[in-house]
C-alpha cells in the first residue's frame, strides 16, 4: 500500500511539474527577450503537458525543423494555441500541429496550424471572441484568457488568428515571425 501511495505521489508530482513547465514556456518569462527557443522543447513540453489529459499530440518532426526556429513571442503563441485545442476537444481526440516555412506580404513566416479533432470538439464559450483584440477585454474568462493573450501576442508583429471551427474539429491557424 505505501509503494503504491508512494508512486501515486511521485506521478502527481511530475504532472504538476510538467504542468508548470508548459505554463511557465506559455504565459511566463521562461528564456530572454527575443531568444529563439528549440522546438525539440516546445513539443517536448507540450507533450509532457497534455499526459494524462484529454488530448493525444501529434506534433511530427518535419525535416527543416532546426531552421524554423521560433522566438519565444512565437512558441507562446503555438503553446496557448495548443491550451485552447486541448480544451476543445472534451470527450478525448488528437492536437495536430502543423508549421511550415513561408512567406506573407514580403516577410519570411512560419505559417502555423493547431487542430483538435475529437467527438463534439468547439472552442469553449468567448474564445473566438476573445481572438479579436479590438473586442471589449472585460468579457474574458479562464478559458478565453489564453486566447486573447495569443492574439495580443500575434498582433504585436502584425499577425491575427484565425478560428475554423468544424463538425467534430477546430482548426487555428496564425503566422509567426522566425527567430532573427
Amino acid at each position: 500500500m505505501q509503494k503504491q501511495a508512494l508512486a501515486l505521489l511521485a506521478h502527481s508530482a511530475e504532472l504538476a511539474a510538467n504542468r508548470l513547465k508548459f505554463m511557465r514556456l506559455a504565459f511566463g518569462a521562461a528564456g530572454g527577450e527575443g531568444v529563439a527557443i528549440n522546438l525539440t522543447e516546445a513539443r517536448q513540453t507540450a507533450l509532457d503537458f497534455l499526459t494524462d489529459g484529454r488530448g493525444e499530440l501529434d506534433w511530427p518532426v518535419s525535416e527543416d525543423e532546426e531552421k524554423l526556429g521560433l522566438d519565444k513571442t512565437g512558441v507562446k503563441i503555438l503553446l496557448n494555441l495548443i491550451l485552447i485545442a486541448n480544451d476543445a476537444i472534451p470527450r478525448g481526440g488528437v492536437v495536430r500541429i502543423d508549421l511550415k516555412r513561408g512567406e506573407s506580404e514580403g516577410r519570411a513566416v512560419i505559417h502555423a496550424v493547431v487542430r483538435s479533432e475529437g467527438s463534439g470538439a468547439r472552442l469553449a464559450d468567448g474564445v473566438e471572441v476573445a481572438f479579436d483584440i479590438a473586442g471589449a477585454a472585460d468579457d474574458l474568462n479562464p478559458r478565453s484568457a489564453p486566447a486573447r493573450l495569443a492574439a495580443n501576442l500575434a498582433a504585436s508583429f502584425g499577425g491575427s488568428i484565425s478560428a475554423m471551427p468544424q463538425v467534430d474539429a477546430v482548426e487555428l491557424s496564425v503566422d509567426l515571425v522566425p527567430a532573427q
